[in-house]
């Protein structure tokens, strides 16, 4: 008999659902999505290709607890799509923004986020050219056919038990010297992405709340809902699935993130991936919940139809 290890105690397997994996070819699709683990996508449409929060370094729980946090190229490289043309920030935590310098600088893409995402670009020796600035009122960006909204958001709630993991609230708004630790990333105000491609619209909520208001008057085909914190914010998905309406639902940043992709996906304490399932069909019964593994690709047709996990 195998014993769990100490990993898997903290951090149970996930062991999908096949009723969540529908499969299929995909080729022909408007929109493609690959999950990076815990926020961090590769979304791609016929005429570019972007990332949004890579974080692939992924190490150990006492390492990132007691050393600064020094991007992995190697893990970055291995994983990273021959083109990119832009790396999307939400907001400037290290498990979103800590490895987004390093990839925008090996694939000459621009970065673009807050002050604070600007800030560790800087760091990381990004000219300014390659710089995007989103000021804490939002911004519209173009890259290549996406058309990208950056809206106005809250971080969710996250607590251990009966603990309260810090929001480390606040900016960086100078270029930091060297690698910096966990507290040194601070949120530097928080963001939604909204994705228009040709015939297909997804929103990104990378934490697990929202400002209602600045969603008002727009859908999205596809949202990507970031759950760690999801039962500290009042109807959190209801809210987030009366103003969206989206057709596909897919779950993100559920994922323990202390090891490389290659171990699989652990969930964080907490999670109910279950529960998260059945409030979509409680809320939303048209929306169909689609759950990838790491690196698996989600092709999507025009208006969200035909979800599946590409086989090829």
């Amino acid at each position: 008999m195998r014993f769990p290890s100490v990993y898997e105690r903290m951090f149970p397997r996930w062991r999908p659902r096949a009723d969540l994996r529908p499969r299929g070819v995909g080729q022909g699709a408007p929109l493609r999505l690959s999950w990076l683990g815990t926020a961090g996508y590769v979304i791609e449409s016929p005429g570019a290709c972007v990332l949004v929060d890579p974080f692939l370094t992924r190490g150990s729980l006492l390492a990132t607890a007691l050393k600064p946090i020094v991007p992995d190229e190697d893990a970055i490289r291995r994983h990273l799509p021959p083109r990119v043309d832009a790396v999307l920030c939400g907001h400037s935590h290290y498990d979103h923004v800590a490895d987004a310098p390093l990839a925008a600088r090996l694939t000459g893409a621009k970065l673009v986020g807050s002050a604070s995402t600007c800030a560790w670009g800087r760091a990381a020796g990004l000219p300014e050219a390659k710089l995007v600035q989103v000021p804490a009122g939002g911004a519209l960006v173009h890259v290549g056919d996406l058309e990208i909204r950056f809206v106005p958001s809250r971080h969710g709630r996250v607590t251990v038990g009966p603990v309260k993991v810090p929001q480390l609230p606040g900016e960086v708004l100078t270029p930091p010297r060297g690698p910096g630790r966990v507290m040194h990333y601070k949120m530097g105000g928080a963001f939604g992405i909204l994705v228009r491609a040709p015939g297909v619209t997804l929103y990104h909520n990378g934490s697990a709340d929202l400002v209602d208001a600045e969603l008002e008057g727009e859908r999205a085909d596809v949202l990507v809902a970031g759950l760690a914190g999801r039962r500290g914010t009042q109807n959190y998905v209801a809210r987030l699935l009366g103003a969206l309406s989206p057709r596909v639902v897919i779950p993100t940043h559920h994922d323990a993130f202390f090891a490389p992709l290659e171990r699989g996906v652990h969930l964080l304490p907490g999670i109910d991936l279950d529960g998260f399932v059945s409030e979509v069909a409680l809320r939303s019964p048209e929306a169909r919940v689609v759950t990838p593994g790491y690196l698996e690709w989600v092709a999507v047709g025009e208006r969200g139809e035909n979800a599946v996990i590409a086989t090829g």
